[in-house]
């Protein structure tokens, strides 16, 4: 089957794109009314960022970009939070699904250095500072262990809708003997100040929640609530002298969101007008309108009709160099110069397109 099409890029305005047609970052700054906003970027280092990621970064360092140029007395910096509590070995024991972090098995490191020049050139570009947080130094903030507590009290309430699969607490500590981890929380057990997780080699070992926290890791959703409810009481302490925003990717909006973050946030006595910010970046689409994903998530052979520069940053620099960071840089800068255009998503073949007219 041949797909042809006019070429030409329709943008039909409706919800927020109509809201939000002229300009966005009033409304923004109405919320984040300290002087400094930290834009936080999370991403697990587990192969070459993909396209969508690269947009993603791109998209961060325009809002702090745009955000700075409307209001010079802020100061806006980009905190990348490494996801490197993902999996990178799996293994199934006695029917149970164990597994060995990126952080564990040091496979994070092959492709952290390209995040770094990543981050590194776009703050060139731009004059915007970075930040690098790590799971442990994120589990380390004080606020962490009582987000936890609360988690944990409530948690027939929250596994019911955080896990329907398991109806489990996804909350997890590697084996400190030798890294494995109950990847699905299936034997974790708790008590009172502690939660006791099992290693079929090396026995129970557990976390006490007032020391322990730095060495806690978790699912997406439990990742994605812990943030929130630490973002908003960050956000609304007067001690902080920031504010984060996230930034993150449209997938995550929607059900997801209204499902697993403001509902479960509200019953644990966290008001919805209270919550940190989300800022959605368009996703990148396929030719179908699937999201263009990691190629280890999809069936090899995936994406043989794209050029290989549009898979993932390895490719893009060998044929552009890092001057295909500018290009990508210059395409979502458009949108915020035209902000209904952040509220709609974008197949590959608009970014090649776009690539083209520049060469």
């Amino acid at each position: 089957m041949k797909i042809e099409c006019d070429g030409i890029v329709h943008n039909p305005l409706g919800g927020a794109s109509y809201m939000f047609e002229k300009e966005i970052i009033p409304y923004i700054l109405k919320q984040y009314t300290k002087n400094t906003i930290k834009i936080s970027v999370g991403a697990q280092p587990n192969s070459s960022p993909h396209f969508g990621t690269l947009e993603t970064i791109a998209l961060s360092f325009c809002l702090a970009s745009s955000i700075m140029k409307y209001d010079k007395n802020k100061k806006v910096i980009i905190l990348y939070e490494v996801i490197d509590s993902a999996p990178s070995e799996t293994s199934v024991i006695n029917r149970i699904k164990y597994q060995k972090s990126l952080k564990y098995t040091g496979k994070m490191n092959v492709s952290l250095g390209e995040y770094l020049e990543i981050l590194e050139y776009y703050k060139n570009l731009t004059g915007i500072t970075y930040e690098i947080r790590f799971q442990k130094e994120f589990n380390s903030q004080p606020e962490i262990s009582g987000i936890i507590k609360k988690i944990i009290n409530n948690r027939e309430y929250i596994n019911s809708r955080l896990d329907p699969k398991y109806g489990k607490i996804r909350i997890r500590m590697s084996c400190p003997k030798c890294g494995l981890t109950d990847k699905n929380s299936i034997l974790n057990k708790y008590n009172d100040n502690k939660i006791i997780f099992y290693c079929p080699v090396h026995g129970e070992y557990s976390a006490n929640l007032d020391i322990d926290t730095s060495l806690l890791e978790y699912n997406s959703p439990y990742r994605n609530l812990i943030r929130c409810l630490y973002y908003t009481l960050v956000n609304n302490n007067s001690d902080y002298d920031y504010q984060i925003l996230r930034v993150t990717g449209s997938d995550y909006a929607g059900f997801y969101q209204e499902e697993m973050r403001y509902k479960i946030a509200s019953y644990l006595g966290y008001p919805a007008h209270t919550l940190s910010m989300i800022f959605y970046a368009p996703l990148v689409l396929d030719w179908s309108g699937a999201k263009m994903s990691k190629s280890l998530y999809v069936k090899e052979g995936a994406y043989s009709d794209i050029p290989v520069a549009f898979i993932n940053y390895k490719y893009l620099k060998e044929k552009y160099g890092l001057n295909g960071l500018k290009k990508l840089y210059n395409i979502v800068s458009n949108w915020f110069e035209n902000p209904y255009m952040l509220f709609r998503h974008y197949t590959i073949y608009y970014f090649i397109k776009e690539f083209e007219k520049n060469e």
